[in-house]
């Protein structure tokens, strides 16, 4: 399985990039899940037909679905709910259950929604040889990328400060009841940190896999979408997430920017999609778009 990712600032044409490698990449025989994670959800306008979480096959190998991130949430809300529940068993005496409400304030919630949504669909389409995702505009998009990796880093520390608090019970437990030894419990926090700290560490290997995951980086001839180009790959880079393929969306000849987006991203290859007399809408449409790369090569 091949997993794709349209990056961009908001309007510089992720949908459509990612309905058109959808398109082609179906039409070669391979099968393919297109899946929105932008909370705007334009595929349902290109396809001209009404989307849900749960996929529509839109044509020969092709299905089609619109992830909607609250109901992620409200998932992510119950699941932590029932394992504060799990492990703090005492919390109905204290009535502690009223204060889970303020979880849902918590900061983050939607791009671990978007992660969870990533995830769930990479695991549950495993059939799939092509898995694309139209993501949402850039500052979202780059907080779930960096999600794993932050994640890592502070999970790490929390096991280290949760394993010193075990040590320190331990003493006061041999000191207590006058034993050398005291017997050896599974502590269900560490467990549940430890299994966090596994799943974060997939999410991570799999956003960095080069030769699983692609990134397609969409960018219009214009300055402002430039700029926005030049902050994904730097913040891409620092969590060390290569972009395959940069996209000049829209091209008109600008052959001065086309060779300056070369020279500065060498790293991507750059590719050049022509700006369309008409808005692209229908698959007969995206069929008579010449797809500017060869399948065998993403």
């Amino acid at each position: 399985m091949k997993i794709l990712f349209f990056v961009g600032k908001g309007g510089v044409g992720k949908s459509t990039n990612s309905a058109l490698f959808a398109v082609k990449i179906a039409r070669s025989g391979k099968k393919v899940l297109l899946n929105s994670i932008d909370p705007a959800h334009n595929l349902r306008d290109i396809f001209q037909v009404s989307l849900n979480p749960k996929p529509r096959k839109i044509m020969a190998n092709l299905a089609v679905m619109e992830t909607e991130l609250d109901q992620w949430v409200k998932k992510y809300l119950k699941s932590t709910e029932d394992d504060f529940k799990a492990v703090y068993k005492y919390q109905e005496a204290f009535n502690l259950h009223k204060y889970f409400r303020t979880l849902k304030y918590s900061p983050g919630l939607e791009e671990y929604a978007v992660l969870l949504a990533m995830v769930d669909t990479v695991q549950s389409n495993r059939e799939m040889d092509y898995i694309i995702f139209d993501t949402p505009p850039t500052a979202l998009t780059l907080k779930f990328m960096a999600l794993p990796s932050v994640s890592l880093l502070w999970l790490n520390e929390l096991i280290k400060f949760r394993q010193t608090i075990l040590d320190k019970k331990k003493i006061i437990t041999r000191i207590k009841n006058g034993k050398q030894q005291a017997g050896v419990e599974t502590d269900p926090i560490l467990a549940k940190i430890e299994s966090m700290v596994t799943r974060y560490r997939e999410f991570d290997n799999l956003l960095k896999d080069r030769q699983l995951t692609r990134l397609f980086a969409v960018v219009n001839p214009d300055k402002l979408s430039q700029a926005e180009t030049e902050l994904i790959y730097k913040e891409l880079k620092n969590l060390g997430i290569t972009v395959s393929f940069l996209i000049l969306n829209r091209y008109q000849g600008e052959e001065h920017i086309l060779s300056g987006l070369e020279k500065k991203y060498h790293d991507s290859r750059v590719i050049k999609l022509a700006e369309q007399d008409n808005e692209v809408t229908g698959i007969e449409m995206l069929e008579a778009i010449d797809l500017p790369v060869e399948i065998s090569e993403i």
